[in-house]
């Protein structure tokens, strides 16, 4: 795999800083013929939070092809399936874990041995600089009828150990950010699930509402001193993708947070933007899919000239004396809007802690 230089890191800079997150700029290609240094995300800085790696690359091990070299969907005949994979990052910090998501469902998985747990995150610490590291995912789809076809995305989340201690560090810097491949997963047979006794359960949400509200100037003024962005017009928000995170009615510069040690923090999830593109929004502590007892991710539909709400209460008892939140958007319909760009979100990690 190639490296690109990233020359914006300015740019990135300040998305990772603030509580308004938009979606990947747009990028040639589709989802099957995209070349593989497309998923690389290669950057290098002088700030003690972002300094440490300078390339990353991940991808799956010869997958299916077509004659003109596109990528085929996996495919699924029941029971587990295994799907090889590697990836390779060079300096200092090589640290990396891997979201996975099936229909824009945070989808728990194993690596390699037959022994090994299902969770929503497994980390690899790399060795050598530039070497491919490979292993397997190994999963039983969470959804899926014989026939479908749905999106398969791989998230990488560099650093995803590192959370401040408020002694030197209070904030996440560039660690935690993420870099993404997009697949599919055509179903020969109907997805049944892993035996629930199997999976993790982490029930830490409570009365979770969704609604959606209008945009109004005073929305998009507010939104547009948070991004960093040029102003953000409703004329950009045909094109774009945005999404926000609040606690306790917290939001913009926040990179952490005090909490108590028992009762509720309320956490609003606001996604904006590109009509018609379907996204389910997973909340997680320390990197683990938290929910409501039943739903582990939440669907919305963009709809144009409106913001969609996610609401709900985080029980604090829970959680442990420091934690790292935030939410993953996954895209469902990547192959209508891979063209345009649109894609996955996720905002930036926040520290909530109890001492």
């Amino acid at each position: 795999m190639k490296r690109i230089l990233i020359l914006f890191l300015s740019l990135l800079l300040t998305i990772a800083a603030t509580g308004c997150s938009p979606r990947r700029r747009k990028q040639s290609g589709t989802p099957e013929d995209t070349p593989a240094d497309s998923n690389e995300n290669p950057f290098q800085t002088g700030d003690d939070l972002s300094a440490g790696i300078d390339s990353i690359g991940h991808d799956a091990v010869n997958p299916n092809r077509d004659k003109d070299g596109k990528k085929l969907p996996f495919e699924y005949n029941g029971g587990e399936i295994s799907i090889p994979y590697e990836v390779h990052a060079s300096g200092k910090t090589k640290e990396i874990g891997f979201l996975l998501y099936i229909d824009g469902i945070a989808q728990p998985y194993k690596v390699d041995g037959s022994d090994a747990a299902y969770e929503y995150m497994h980390i690899f610490n790399l060795k050598e600089n530039d070497k491919e590291h490979p292993f397997t995912f190994i999963f039983e789809p969470v959804t899926g009828k014989k026939g479908d076809t749905h999106s398969m995305s791989v998230v990488s989340v560099y650093a995803p150990s590192f959370m401040p201690d408020m002694k030197k560090t209070s904030g996440y810097g560039m660690y935690h950010s993420t870099l993404l491949s997009d697949y599919e997963l055509h179903f020969n047979q109907d997805a049944k699930g892993k035996d629930a006794s199997a999976m993790p359960k982490y029930p830490y949400l409570k009365n979770v509402k969704q609604s959606t509200e209008p945009i109004t100037q005073d929305y998009l003024d507010s939104l547009s001193a948070f991004s960093g962005m040029v102003p953000i017009t409703l004329e950009l928000l045909n094109k774009e993708v945005f999404s926000q995170q609040f606690l306790n009615g917290q939001g913009g510069l926040i990179d952490n947070l005090k909490v108590n040690e028992d009762g509720t923090l309320h956490v609003t999830f606001k996604i904006m933007g590109y009509p018609g593109a379907r996204y389910k929004s997973t909340f997680y502590i320390n990197h683990k899919a938290i929910t409501d007892g039943k739903n582990t991710s939440f669907e919305t539909v963009l709809t144009k000239g409106n913001v969609s709400v996610i609401e709900a209460d985080l029980e604090l008892s829970q959680l442990e004396d420091f934690n790292t939140f935030y939410v993953v958007s996954a895209l469902c319909n990547v192959q209508e809007l891979w063209e345009d760009g649109t894609s996955l979100l996720k905002t930036p990690s926040v520290l909530l802690y109890k001492k």
